[in-house]
C-alpha cells in the first residue's frame, strides 16, 4: 500500500510539474533526473583501466605505473567517468547548485558501480570524507554524505561516521600534487568503529590525495582495507 502511494504521488508531481533533464533539460514523463538519451551517452573511463586505481592504461597491463611502484594506503578505487564533460555537469549542479535529486541520482549510481565490482561481500560499512563544522555550514551540506547515505539506502550496508576533520585546509583544486598532499596532511582524525572494511565516498578524484590521507587515518584507526569511490575522475 505505501509503495502504491508513493507512486502516485511520484506521477501526480511529475504530471503537474513535468521535471527536466539534468543535462539536456529535455521534459522528462517521471521524476527522473538525466533522460535516457543522456545517460546512454555518458563517457565511461575506458577499456583498459587499473586494476587498483582505475587509471587508463595500455591493453595487456594490469596496474598502471604509479600502483606497480609506490605503496599506498588506499587498496582500490572506483570512478563512475571523467570529471570533463557530463559527469562534471551533474557534480556541479549538485555541489554548487545544491540540486538534492542530483546528488541521490548519483549515489544511485554509485551503489550500481558497488554491485557491479563485485565489491558487496567484502564491504561491512560506508564512510564519508568529512568536513569541518564551518565549512559545512557555509555550504549547507557535505556532498560527499549525502552520496553516502545514497549508497547505504541501496545496499543496506551501515553508514558510520568513521572520520573527522580537525582542522580547516586550503580548496585542493588548483594546487600543485605535491602540495596537495602537504596541505592534508594530519588534517583528518579516526572515530572508532567496529567495522575493519569501509567504502570510502567523495564526489571526485584528482590526484588521490584526499582519499589517500583519509585511507591512511582510517587503517591507523583499526580499519583494515579501504575502498574509495567517486562519482568522477579529474
Amino acid at each position: 500500500m505505501i509503495a502504491r502511494t508513493r507512486r502516485w504521488l511520484a506521477s501526480t508531481v511529475a504530471a503537474l510539474f513535468p521535471p527536466r533533464c539534468a543535462l539536456c533539460e529535455r521534459e522528462l514523463p517521471s521524476l527522473e533526473v538525466v533522460c535516457e538519451s543522456c545517460l546512454r551517452q555518458l563517457p565511461s573511463l575506458g577499456n583498459f583501466l587499473c586494476q587498483r586505481c582505475g587509471e587508463s592504461i595500455e591493453e595487456g597491463l594490469d596496474l598502471c605505473l604509479a600502483c606497480g611502484t609506490k605503496r599506498q594506503a588506499v587498496d582500490r578505487i572506483l570512478c563512475l567517468g571523467p570529471y570533463r564533460g557530463a559527469w562534471g555537469d551533474l557534480v556541479r549542479g549538485f555541489k554548487f547548485d545544491h540540486d538534492m535529486a542530483i546528488g541521490r541520482w548519483l549515489g544511485g549510481r554509485l551503489a550500481d558501480a558497488v554491485r557491479e565490482s563485485g565489491l558487496m561481500g567484502r564491504l561491512d560499512a560506508v564512510t564519508y570524507v568529512p568536513m569541518t563544522h564551518r565549512d559545512r555550514r557555509r555550504r549547507g551540506f557535505n556532498q560527499a554524505q549525502v552520496l553516502a547515505r545514497a549508497i547505504t539506502r541501496a545496499t543496506q550496508l551501515p553508514l558510520m561516521s568513521t572520520l573527522t576533520k580537525s582542522r580547516p585546509t586550503e580548496l585542493q583544486a588548483g594546487l600543485p600534487a605535491q602540495d596537495r598532499r602537504i596541505n592534508l596532511q594530519g588534517a583528518f582524525r579516526p572515530v572508532p568503529c567496529s567495522y575493519g572494511r569501509v567504502l570510502l565516498v567523495d564526489d571526485i578524484y584528482t590526484t588521490g590525495s584526499t582519499v589517500e590521507e583519509c585511507a591512511r587515518t582510517l587503517k591507523r584507526g583499526g580499519v583494515e582495507s579501504v575502498v574509495a569511490i567517486t562519482v568522477a575522475r579529474a
